[in-house]
């Protein structure tokens, strides 16, 4: 029986000191969260009338599109941004992420798509199903950083514009709320030219340089708006499992310790009937 206590109050400990590390990750994924998030709806903002601004100023005359808006002859090979996390303990977010990776990839012929990977998660998957890995970003840790950011836009402005691939596509999880991240795989380029309202503008110096600018802006913001979405995310998923693990190790914790005291309870009746049988006997 004193074994039994033992091996007991050492599984209560251990569970007291994983339920003290789980509860300080999720109070701290809470409060990175809450800082994501005043940044990601900020930036959803931006884009959305950058966005609004740029098809505006593109629908006034297709003679000054970009190269971002014309499509590239023939299939040729796609590029995939995929976004994960470079740490686990975030639930299934990265399995989500990657499953809607490997679906894309299925779906379009593994000979033609090339990823670029944002996060080690994706990079450790990816590298162990020698898949074609153009190009490898880690080490974010889900904080934004607007020097990767620059980075990875300029990688896959440049494999669009030299040829290399015909269209660039994006997966990553959109953050919905708290416990809803969507995961979503969305085209970047060639940009899709949309209906335009009918404006009338003066353009200075003109509308073929302006255009360029802005559209650029707009990747580069895109971007950052992706990043932002996903890490905002990564967070939120992260203190949901962090809540749900502290939750476990509390009713877990509250087993065993019901446990303990049946244990010690059953114990301390066994030595009365012993003292009451040995007082009997000595009567005898």
């Amino acid at each position: 029986m004193a074994q039994s206590i033992k091996y007991i109050k050492n599984r209560i400990r251990s569970v007291e000191n994983i339920k003290k590390v789980t509860n300080a990750m999720q109070m701290i994924s809470v409060v990175k969260l809450k800082r994501m998030e005043s940044k990601l709806f900020a930036s959803r903002a931006y884009v959305l009338k950058l966005e609004d601004i740029m098809q505006n100023l593109a629908g006034l005359s297709e003679e000054f599109l970009p190269e971002y808006f014309k499509k590239k002859s023939g299939q040729g090979d796609i590029a995939l941004c995929v976004v994960t996390s470079d740490s686990g303990l975030c639930g299934v977010y990265n399995q989500n992420i990657i499953r809607a990776a490997e679906e894309f990839i299925k779906s379009n012929g593994s000979n033609r798509v090339r990823l670029i990977l944002v996060g080690q998660k994706g990079l450790n998957y990816f590298s162990s199903k020698n898949a074609s890995i153009t190009n490898s970003y880690v080490g974010l840790n889900a904080k934004f950083s607007r020097n990767f950011c620059d980075k990875i836009t300029g990688e896959l402005i440049r494999l669009f514009l030299s040829g290399e691939v015909g269209s660039v596509y994006l997966a990553y999880a959109y953050f919905g709320s708290s416990i809803i991240q969507k995961v979503i795989i969305q085209r970047l380029l060639s940009i899709e030219l949309r209906k335009a309202k009918s404006i009338e503008c003066i353009t200075e110096p003109d509308l073929k340089s302006i255009l360029a600018d802005i559209t650029l802006r707009y990747l580069l913001a895109k971007i950052q708006l992706v990043l932002l979405e996903a890490f905002t995310s990564e967070h939120a998923a992260r203190t949901v499992s962090m809540k749900t693990a502290t939750d476990n190790a509390r009713e877990l914790l509250g087993g065993l310790i019901l446990l303990r005291n049946k244990v010690r309870q059953s114990g301390i009746t066994r030595d009365i009937l012993e003292i009451s049988s040995s007082a009997e006997a000595l009567k005898g």
